[in-house]
């Protein structure tokens, strides 16, 4: 029979909507019958993907034991954390702060008015392992709300305003200096795994924006440990387990510090993320490695995860027939009997296959018989061992493994999330929009911008932002994380484009992002809306997790658009920004990788490139307009004047751009500074030496 979540439009939720569980949605009706019937609420946070979160429902919430427990003395409310990350921020504090670990599924006992009193993560039907189980554990927290409502009385005070002081941390202004940045490098390094690459121990998460921060370090200062550092994670990611060798993308962690075995979801900020890193690496070393790792992730982008309105889908799950990895690994009798000989003995010495499996399982740690694909070393390294060259080893690999993908696909394939998220679908135009840079490509920069007028169409009404969107129904208010990405997303496709319009949009994005979650007392943004009603905190969230944190993003769109539009306001609040988050760079500077990486803004002279063309379009094959787009320099403002109405556009955005010079024939190029333009120059040489 089915539950109250029977009608709701979260995947995760209508996963659970057949569960004995008499489930609620996060909803005033289940706060009023909690208080009705004078009951403490059960709240489990998930999302689609987790594989976890699947374990618990088998086990615990499709129980009728479990079930009727749940039902006889709890009010039980599901939340989709992807949904309202919101709400899941909030509780997860709390149960990082009552047992200093944290996860999904996270489960809270609160309260009627939502406050909580005893948490945790995932728990099995019955104790095992040194787990409490469910059936013994709801019960005793049901006695004690009958009988000892006092203990919960004065845990709750304690736990709300520990809650609030974390929520609303009070930081010192702490300005990062160059000078400081070296410090905070060395500080880095003491986190960075030497001999694996990447940050911290197992599980071993990419951590795609200190990979961004280290980027814009070298860019500075020229630091060969960046270089290295960055060569080391990225390559070793590009290599491992991790990376999906035969359909492209990348799963969401190493549960191994090799970067051998993942855990098998794929996110979409996973992808965007990743894909950032790999486009800013690339421009500080060249490297094939990572162009082949955008290349492959943009293909499975394109196969796996793009709608056809042309926003794209949040995640596929690690699971498929219930069985973790099961659409990605690969027994050694399988490939023998789908593989030539030679086919087989080339990619089981490429790619590591053993005959009892190099898969590790994640929990018991020992081998099951089946392989992840993964190599050791880049294909050059195997030219002489099979006398061939690296482009010979290539377009064998890709043959071999375009079969593998053919059977692959007849597998069950895992569940596809299609909910469609407004930060994590910016985060993916930011990264296509630069990326169509150096591949020169309109394919992929149209894949941005379809994703752009997908978000315009369904996600915006004058500027404001809505959240989630899926089956038609665009809903939840826009969070921090949506108006920051979003107006960052708006300034790289604009970067990119030249079009102002989109620059334009990023700064009334921006004004709205300030209006609803700046805070003028205190400085830094709130994660969530002034005004709502359903939290019972208002959060700042200051340091990165998976993803940037919104408001060191923030940082990028108002510094950027504060040089754009000389607007005194953003420049105020970009300085605040950076002064605050600060304190904590410094004290943890492994979470606040994208502060420190958009920091860098701040240290350079920001000067103007002008491109003067009668083009109504940039001309990419035109060498200096190609070396302008692909300039690493963030500190640039550039501008693309290619007929009289385009010129009054910025002069619109304000009157000291009467020094843009009009339109020519020809493409030149001008470099100017306090309002003031250089002589044109017409030949890359010059151009080249003048930005060197």
């Amino acid at each position: 029979m089915s539950n109250k979540l029977k009608n709701e439009n979260s995947p995760y939720l209508l996963q659970h909507s057949e569960n004995p569980v008499n489930w609620y949605p996060w909803s005033e009706e289940a706060f009023r019958a909690a208080n009705n019937n004078d009951m403490p609420i059960f709240l489990s946070i998930g999302y689609s993907t987790c594989h976890w979160c699947h374990v618990m429902e088998h086990e615990c919430f499709e129980d009728e034991e479990v079930a009727k427990i749940l039902n006889e003395n709890f009010i039980s409310i599901k939340v989709d954390r992807e949904q309202r990350p919101d709400i899941d921020s909030i509780y997860m504090s709390v149960c990082q702060m009552m047992t200093q670990r944290g996860g999904w599924p996270l489960s809270i006992f609160m309260t009627p008015d939502k406050k909580p009193f005893f948490s945790g993560t995932y728990f099995p039907k019955k104790t095992k392992g040194g787990m409490v189980g469910l059936v013994e554990l709801l019960p005793k927290i049901a006695d004690v709300w009958k009988n000892n409502r006092d203990d919960i009385t004065k845990s709750v005070e304690s736990i709300v305003s520990t809650l609030e002081d974390v929520s609303n941390p009070k930081v010192s202004d702490n300005f990062v200096s160059p000078e400081d940045m070296n410090e905070i490098f060395e500080s880095l390094k003491d986190f960075y795994d030497e001999k694996y690459g990447g940050f911290g121990e197992a599980p071993k998460f990419p951590s795609p924006q200190n990979i961004i921060f280290l980027s814009n370090f070298y860019d500075f200062f020229k630091n060969k440990d960046a270089l290295h550092m960055i060569d080391q994670t990225l390559t070793s990611i590009a290599l491992g387990g991790i990376n999906d060798h035969i359909g492209g993308g990348f799963h969401r962690y190493s549960t191994d510090v090799k970067w051998q075995v993942p855990h098998f979801e794929k996110m979409l900020y996973d992808q965007a993320n990743l894909l950032e890193s790999f486009y800013e690496s690339y421009l500080v070393s060249n490297k094939e490695i990572y162009l082949d790792s955008i290349q492959k992730t943009i293909n499975y982008l394109k196969e796996s995860m793009l709608s056809k309105s042309g926003a794209f889908y949040s995640a596929e799950d690690a699971d498929s027939s219930g069985e973790e990895g099961l659409f990605y690994l690969w027994e050694e009798r399988e490939l023998k009997e789908i593989l030539e000989s030679s086919e087989f003995q080339f990619f089981k010495h490429l790619y590591n296959i053993e005959p009892e499996g190099n898969f590790l399982e994640e929990t018991t740690k020992q081998k099951n018989g089946k392989n992840i694909i993964f190599l050791k070393d880049e294909l050059e390294s195997f030219s002489e061992i099979f006398s061939l060259d690296k482009d010979l080893i290539k377009s064998e690999t890709n043959r071999i493994k375009e079969k593998l993908k053919k059977i692959r696909h007849k597998r069950p394939k895992p569940l596809l999330d299609d909910k469609i998220l407004t930060d994590w679908n910016s985060m993916l135009i930011s990264s296509l929009s630069k990326i169509s840079r150096i591949f020169n490509s309109s394919e992929i920069l149209d894949l941005a911008i379809n994703c752009d007028s997908f978000l315009k169409k369904n996600m915006t009404n004058s500027y404001d932002l809505l959240h989630c969107y899926r089956d038609g129904i665009a809903s939840v208010d826009g969070m921090l994380d949506d108006y920051s990405f979003y107006s960052k997303s708006l300034i790289d496709l604009y970067e990119t484009t030249l079009d102002p319009d989109y620059l334009l949009d990023s700064f009334r994005v921006c004004e709205k992002m300030i209006f609803y979650f700046w805070d003028y007392d205190d400085g830094l943004f709130f994660s969530s809306k002034k005004g709502e009603s359903d939290l019972i905190v208002r959060q700042k969230n200051l340091l990165d997790g998976a993803s940037p944190c919104g408001n060191s993003t923030a940082l990028y769109s108002i510094a950027k658009l504060s040089n754009y539009f000389f607007d005194e306001n953003l420049d105020k609040i970009s300085n605040t920004l950076s002064s605050k988050l600060g304190e904590l760079a410094k004290k943890f500077p492994i979470n606040l990788g994208m502060f420190l990486g958009n920091q860098f803004l701040l240290y350079r002279k920001q000067f103007q490139i002008v491109i003067t063309s009668m083009d109504e379009k940039l001309d990419y094959s035109n060498e200096m307009v190609n070396y302008v787009i692909n300039l690493k320099s963030i500190n640039k403002s550039i501008f693309h004047i290619n007929s009289l109405s385009q010129r009054n556009k910025y002069i619109n955005f304000s009157d000291k751009y009467s020094f843009l010079p009009e339109p020519s024939k020809n493409v030149k190029i001008y470099l100017c500074s306090n309002f003031t333009c250089n002589l044109p120059i017409e030949n890359l040489d010059e151009l080249v030496k003048a930005l060197t």
